[in-house]
């Protein structure tokens, strides 16, 4: 059945979910506080203000850039509370810090509604596949109410517990996707120290056991070293923030650091041993303080290969390999 969805912060990732939300036959209506011609070329329906979206839709999801915004759109003066719409559900896909989220649940449940806690592992390249991930904590009811539509927007939508676990879901995903992409530039520094041409080798390893997801993404910009493509709105703001263009640290890099930091504080307060956490912690914070990461963590490979040579001796290496017993 089809369903009228309201999506508020029609930002990459929200137009990436309107998408696909509309491709499956929903009515999606969106508010922004900047154009929304975009989104209107899509099929999309603007609104006028975050009360309007919710008084015109059977659900409401929100991926905002702050704390800040989403008390705005939650409890301003034409936020969602201030609509007429007891039991309606929001689903807040930000990323941002648990207590913001809780402080505008209180709001919203004071106008009878229900805030689900939610997270977003992937970029619009996995929205476009239908393999990023949400996930979700909260009241169940309201999940399951929801879920099928939800997962119009992406195969995978998962409740995970109470409010808050989608957070601690998002820390899991976040440790994977590092993890993996450090595995894949320390594999890939470890072929081309060793003479072997590291396209070939992405080709004998993709889609075998030995492969992973970050591997087959953040893996291909190691080959050629150029990661400018990973995302093609990055290097404009690049260029905002730098004056003289010279390349310096931001989201894709600097970003992920400070969370891979709040991570590992965060699994070191619950206890447990967590050695290649720490490992990978301290690999990434290396890669910024030598002013790795204009683009994205996938340039930690720059900073394992800093002291590498162009080419590498394959004789010698043959003959290092045949010494070993």
């Amino acid at each position: 059945m089809t369903a009228t969805i309201g999506i508020i912060g029609l930002g990459n990732l929200g137009l990436s979910m309107s998408k696909n939300l509309m491709a499956r036959g929903h009515r999606v209506i969106g508010f922004r506080r900047s154009a929304m011609t975009g989104f209107a070329s899509l099929g999309g329906i603007p609104a006028t203000s975050p009360r309007e979206v919710a008084e015109k839709s059977d659900f409401v999801i929100t991926s905002l850039p702050s704390g800040e915004a989403l008390a705005e759109v939650c409890s301003g003066a034409n936020g969602i509370a201030r609509a007429s719409r007891p039991g309606l559900a929001l689903f807040e896909l930000s990323t941002l810090p648990l207590a913001a989220k809780l402080e505008q649940k209180k709001a919203l449940e004071a106008a009878g509604m229900t805030m689900l806690d939610g997270t977003i592992s992937g970029n619009p390249v996995y929205f476009a596949n239908r393999s990023a991930a949400v996930f979700i904590g909260g009241e169940r009811a309201a999940f399951d109410n929801h879920a099928a539509t939800l997962r119009d927007m992406t195969d995978k939508v998962t409740w995970l517990g109470p409010f808050g676990a989608g957070r601690v879901a998002k820390f899991v995903a976040l440790y994977l996707v590092c993890a993996h992409t450090l595995a894949a530039a320390e594999a890939f520094e470890l072929a081309s120290r060793a003479g072997l041409d590291r396209k070939a080798m992405f080709e004998a390893i993709k889609g075998s056991n030995a492969s992973s997801a970050m591997l087959e993404s953040r893996g291909a910009l190691m080959l050629d070293r150029d990661y400018s493509s990973f995302s093609q709105d990055k290097e404009g703001r690049v260029k905002a923030r730098t004056k003289d263009g010279d390349a310096a640290p931001v989201r894709g890099m600097a970003s992920r650091v400070r969370q891979v930091e709040r991570l590992a504080d965060f699994a070191h307060e619950l206890g447990g041993r967590y050695p290649l956490l720490d490992a990978m912690n301290a690999a990434y914070g290396e890669a910024i303080a030598a002013g790795v990461g204009r683009y994205d963590i996938a340039e930690v490979f720059e900073h394992l290969m800093a002291d590498a040579p162009e080419t590498a001796d394959i004789d010698a290496v043959l003959a290092l390999l045949a010494g070993q017993r």
